[in-house]
């Protein structure tokens, strides 16, 4: 019972300021405030809440806004609504939003450092679902480790660039090549090596102006391929693979067949 009673008057405490304030919506006696206060939906809002109307009263006070939108008083109003009475989805989420707008129109308001502690208790709120999440926790663990892991990684890399820039600067320079004395003649250049030849291979000349010993031959009236290869002393293969486009049944007087080497 003590912790339900506790919980009831965190969520709650808002409520009461803002009662033993003066009552709802009520704040320090300025001329804005005063002004805020005499608006008809305003009014309207206040009415709604003293009858625990909480959606009438948003109603209420989000029509303040529309015809004020300076309206400090009704974003406050509207804020602690929703952070302490509409179960809405995004409720947490408007909830800021309004409590900054009552910041920014009012900076200097005596309830400035309460709102900026419902707003750290609203962004605590939406944070919850995330931190309750299945596999949420490992996942912040592993996120962690991946830090630290991350540090030691650029701390190495800062070593090792270190190392590296200290072996640049402590390396020597490069050595000079030292000047000839004077009358010293340059060296000749080196001729390359001559490649000596085997005694039993033909030389390039011999290779280059042997003649080509692939012959020709006319065909003759009466003559078979049998008969032209023994003529030249090869085989008839031989003879027919050099002419691989020659009908060997169908010679022709006066065709030139190609006579490979015997």
């Amino acid at each position: 019972m003590c912790a339900r009673l506790r919980s009831w008057f965190r969520r709650a405490w808002p409520l009461f300021l803002l009662a033993v304030a003066g009552g709802w919506g009520c704040f320090p006696p300025t001329d804005s405030a005063l002004d805020e206060a005499k608006e008809p939906y305003y009014v309207l809002g206040l009415r709604k809440l003293g009858s625990f109307d909480y959606k009438g009263a948003v109603e209420a006070f989000e029509k303040a806004v529309e015809a004020n939108p300076r309206s400090a008083s009704a974003h406050f109003q509207l804020g602690v609504l929703y952070e302490q009475k509409i179960a809405e989805e995004n409720s947490y989420a408007i909830a800021i939003y309004h409590y900054n707008k009552f910041l920014q129109l009012r900076p200097r308001s005596a309830h400035a450092e309460i709102v900026k502690q419902r707003i750290i208790a609203c962004k605590q709120e939406l944070a919850k679902p995330i931190a309750l999440a299945p596999g949420a926790q490992s996942v912040l663990r592993d996120i962690e480790r991946l830090k630290v892991e991350n540090a030691q990684l650029r701390s190495q890399l800062e070593a090792w660039v270190a190392y590296a820039t200290n072996r640049a600067a402590l390396a020597p320079p490069p050595v000079a090549p030292s000047p000839m004395p004077p009358g010293t003649s340059t060296p000749a250049a080196t001729n390359p090596p001559t490649t000596v030849s085997h005694p039993l291979a033909p030389s390039p000349s011999v290779a280059t102006n042997r003649p080509s010993a692939m012959r020709t031959h006319k065909v003759q009236a009466n003559e078979t391929p049998a008969a032209i290869a023994r003529k030249y002393g090869i085989s008839l293969r031989a003879l027919m693979d050099a002419n691989p486009g020659v009908d060997a049944r169908r010679l022709k007087i006066g065709q030139v067949l190609n006579i490979p080497p015997s």
